[in-house]
Formats: structure tokens, C-alpha cells, sequence
């Protein structure tokens, strides 16, 4: 027979042992809400980040063409100045990306280059009636600038665990939201007889500053991260030969298949996108004036403006579900395919103003901007997972230069040289024949060595 006070004391030990175990697990509770609360939070800066920094840029850098076009620069003078931006990304860039690298000091060079991009971009104003002063700082604007977009992109993505990654474009697309509210309404700021394209850049310098503001509040620093690649490095005994281990991870970057792809594949959307984002607006322009319309163009592509806008808000926030059923990489073929439907629909348009003019143009506007966002949220979530941890940001910054420095500088040049042979919708018209041609060829290919390869 059980004795009552040893009863009594094991009642109380199971009793305290409960007590114990439900304290622990509401401290758990806790724990996991606190650190769900401190991660949104996290999460909600890094959009602020990316709604600001784009705001800032939106509403200048867009109406860059129109600003040059209206200084009297022709078309073939703004497709020379428009390719300075790249073939100095194409430089830079890699240069920045691999200082930050090396250093591990990320949001520093961030904020600096931003800052200095932004005040060497207001001394064009100051430039436009001189077409080589202007092209000189444009040639600093860029040289600084390189670093920011690769930067920003290289850090947000860095800071996000597996999981997180796949929504990365959710967090993107307040950039996007960003970037439509500002060159929406800066387009009927310079559309304005009262105002005009000076006060643009009275408007950037204001939200540039607002945007360096939030770069230093609002991003990660990824300081731990960077402390667990530099134990990796030490651990593998290679903390004294960096000159050499920085070779070999270029050697394998470069020789690696996936990423050559990528590049490639980002390189030709940049040249086809960098077409259209010189001349587009200068022929949308034109046919208005032609038609004696010109009173509603800043109204009419300010909605042109809304459709961009939308259209790649929606492809960032489902770029996660599709790179889930397609794989990065289908994702990725997928638009390169749709890359000369932009061109027809710019081109197929016509000579009239009618309705369906401007339903081509807001299809166009939104295309371009949803082929753009489902390349780059795939290529630099792809490219983040499988690069070596210590060279993130070079080659973000070198997937930026492909994009803004091979691929923008062939399109600005050959934009330009063929908008003055052939005028600009018949260049739109053979750019989309040529890119089906390209595609039909590539796919031909695919299928005779995917027939000739042995079963």
C-alpha cells in the first residue's frame, strides 16, 4: 500500500513538472511571436527601402530621353548618350560588387554611391546646352550609380532565408509602385507649361534625399552573414591567399553553364528593352504632336505610366508561383519569348490615334515592364543561390552589367543608328522579325541536338 505523503509529494512533483512544461512552451510561444514580429518588421523596411529608392529614381531617370529631345539633341546624339550609362556599368559595376565584396562594408558603398549619383544627375540640368558637358556628367552619374541597383538587390536578396527568397518579387514590386506613382505624376509636372522638365530635377533632388534617409534606416546589414563567410573562409585555410582564391571562384563563375546562360540571356532582354526605353516615348510623342494632340500627352502617358506600373506589380508578386511550377529557368525562356511581342505591339499601332492605338501602347507599357521583372526576379534569385557565398555582390553586379552595359549599350547604339536610317517604328517592326528569327533558330537548334544526341 501506497504511502499518502510519498503520494502527496509525487502529485506535487507531476505538478511542477507541468507547470514547468507549459511555462517553457508559452516562453516558446513567445519567443517565435517576438521573432515573427522583429522578421515582418525587417520585411516592411526593406519595402519602404525599395518604394522610396524607386520613387527617387522614377521620377527623373525615365524622362531622360524627353529631357534630351527637348534640349534639341537628335535621335542619333541621345542613343550616343544614353549608351554612356551602360558601357560604364558595364565597367563599374563588377568593380563596386567586388569592393563590397571584399570589404563586407555593403550599405556604406551603397548610400555613398547613391548619394553621389544622384547629385552628379542634377548637374545635367545645368549641362543642356552643351551636349559634351552633359555627356561628362552623365559619364560620373554613371560610374557611381552602377553600384546601387546591383547593391540593393545583392543585399535584400542575402538577407533572406531560403524560404523568403521565392518572395523576393513581393518585395520588389513596392519598387515598382514606387516608380509608377513618381513618373506618373512628374510626367504631368513636365507636360506643364508652368513647369516643364526643370522641375524634375528639383523633385529628384528632394526625394533622393528622403531616399538616403531610408537606405540608412531601412537596410540590412548583413553583418552576421558576412561574419559566417569569413569563418568559411578561414576554415578553408584561405584567408591568406585571396588574391588566388578570387581567381578561382572567377574561373568557376564564368565557366559555369547555368550562369553564362543567364547572363546571356539577361544581356539580350537588356538590349532589347534599352530600344525601347529610348525611343518609345519620343514616338509616342511624335505621333501626338502629328496629330495635334500634344496638350494631352503628359495626361496620356502618365496612364501609359499606370499600366507599366501594374503590369510588373503583378509579375513581381506572382514571380514566386511561377518560378515554383516553371523553374527559374523556364521562367526565364519563357521571356525571351515574349520579348518581340513589345516591339509589334509598339510598331503594329499605325499612324492614327484612335482607340486602338492607345490600348496598343498600354499593352506595350505593361508587357515591358512584366517581361523585365520575371527575367530579373528569377535571374538574381537564381544567380544568388547558386554563386560561391563570398561573391554575392560581384556577380549581381556583373549580371547588372550584362543587362545595363552589354546589353543597354548595343541597344542605345543600334536604336539610335536605326531610328535614323529607317525611323523608329520601322526599327521596332525589324528588331521584333529579327528576335522571332533568333528564336525560331534557337529552338531549331535545340530540337537537331537534342535528336542527334545518342539514347
Amino acid at each position: 500500500m501506497c504511502c499518502p505523503v510519498a503520494a502527496k509529494q509525487t502529485g506535487s512533483a507531476d505538478t511542477a513538472d507541468m507547470l514547468t512544461k507549459r511555462a517553457a512552451h508559452q516562453a516558446n510561444n513567445a519567443s517565435e511571436t517576438t521573432m515573427e514580429k522583429t522578421k515582418q518588421s525587417s520585411l516592411n523596411k526593406i519595402r519602404l527601402l525599395y518604394f522610396f529608392f524607386r520613387f527617387s529614381t522614377g521620377s527623373l531617370i525615365p524622362f531622360m530621353p524627353l529631357f534630351m529631345s527637348s534640349c534639341g539633341f537628335t535621335h542619333e546624339e541621345i542613343g550616343r548618350l544614353q549608351a554612356i550609362r551602360p558601357i560604364v556599368t558595364m565597367i563599374s559595376a563588377p568593380f563596386w560588387g567586388g569592393l563590397s565584396d571584399r570589404t563586407g562594408k555593403k550599405k556604406l558603398i551603397l548610400i555613398s554611391t547613391f548619394l553621389i549619383s544622384a547629385i552628379c544627375r542634377l548637374s545635367c540640368a545645368f549641362f543642356k546646352d552643351d551636349i559634351q558637358q552633359f555627356a561628362i556628367a552623365l559619364c560620373l552619374t554613371s560610374v557611381f550609380y552602377a553600384a546601387v541597383t546591383c547593391l540593393l538587390d545583392s543585399i535584400v536578396v542575402s538577407s533572406l532565408n531560403s524560404k523568403e527568397r521565392l518572395n523576393f518579387g513581393k518585395l520588389r514590386l513596392w519598387g515598382e509602385l514606387g516608380n509608377g506613382i513618381s513618373s506618373t505624376l512628374m510626367m504631368n509636372v513636365c507636360s506643364n507649361e508652368a513647369y516643364g522638365f526643370e522641375h524634375l530635377f528639383v523633385v529628384h533632388g528632394i526625394t533622393a534625399a528622403v531616399a538616403v534617409v531610408f537606405m540608412f534606416l531601412c537596410t540590412p546589414s548583413n553583418q552576421s552573414k558576412q561574419n559566417q563567410v569569413n569563418q568559411k573562409t578561414k576554415a578553408n585555410g584561405s584567408c591568406n591567399n585571396d588574391i588566388i582564391d578570387w581567381r578561382r571562384s572567377l574561373l568557376d563563375v564564368f565557366t559555369n553553364a547555368e550562369i553564362a546562360s543567364i547572363l546571356g540571356a539577361v544581356a539580350v532582354t537588356g538590349c532589347s528593352i534599352s530600344v525601347l526605353e529610348n525611343f518609345s516615348y519620343i514616338n509616342i510623342k511624335s505621333l501626338y504632336k502629328a496629330h495635334g494632340q500634344e496638350h494631352v500627352l503628359g495626361q496620356e502617358i502618365s496612364m501609359y505610366r499606370v499600366f507599366h506600373t501594374c503590369g510588373g506589380m503583378l509579375t513581381w508578386y506572382y514571380s514566386g508561383t511561377w518560378q515554383k511550377k516553371l523553374g527559374p529557368s523556364g521562367v526565364i525562356i519563357a521571356s525571351l519569348c515574349c520579348v518581340p511581342l513589345i516591339f509589334f505591339l509598339y510598331a503594329g499601332v499605325g499612324d492614327g490615334l484612335d482607340v486602338r492605338t492607345k490600348i496598343g501602347f498600354a499593352m506595350a507599357e505593361a508587357t515591358r515592364s512584366a517581361i523585365f521583372a520575371a527575367m530579373w526576379s528569377s535571374a538574381t534569385i537564381r544567380v544568388n543561390i547558386i554563386c560561391p557565398p563570398h561573391m554575392t555582390a560581384v556577380l549581381q553586379a556583373i549580371m547588372d552589367a550584362s543587362y545595363r552595359g552589354v546589353g543597354s549599350t548595343v541597344g542605345a547604339y543600334v536604336g539610335g543608328f536605326l531610328c535614323k536610317k529607317i525611323g523608329i517604328a520601322n526599327t521596332f517592326t525589324l528588331i521584333g522579325k529579327g528576335f522571332v528569327s533568333l528564336l525560331c533558330g534557337a529552338l531549331f537548334l535545340s530540337s537537331q541536338m537534342k535528336s542527334n544526341a545518342p539514347k
